[in-house]
């Protein structure tokens, strides 16, 4: 790399390369930015697609679960009793 200088430029030259050096790092900054703004437009529509019963308001959509002794457990069949449902996961 070369010396920093503190002054102006004093040249023509040397203008005309600080100039070139601003612009180029304007450019990268820019395209940094636009890049950023097309990364996150994404991520924030592809996210996770919700099914047509699950919805605010709305009855869960009915689900059969194995149990531990092989018995198979409906959401249907708990009605009117409470549920709670916890979705965990560890790796």
């Amino acid at each position: 790399m070369g010396k920093r200088r503190l002054a102006k430029p004093s040249t023509a030259k040397e203008k005309r390369e600080a100039k070139s050096r601003w612009t180029t790092w304007a450019l990268v900054g820019g395209a940094v930015v636009v890049i950023g703004v097309m990364v996150a437009l994404v991520v924030t529509q592809s996210g996770p697609q919700k099914s047509a019963g699950a919805h605010v308001g709305n009855p869960a959509p009915d689900f059969t679960l194995r149990l531990l002794n092989g018995e198979n457990l409906t959401l249907a069949s708990l009605k009117g009793k409470p549920v709670l449902l916890s979705f965990w996961a560890s790796s």
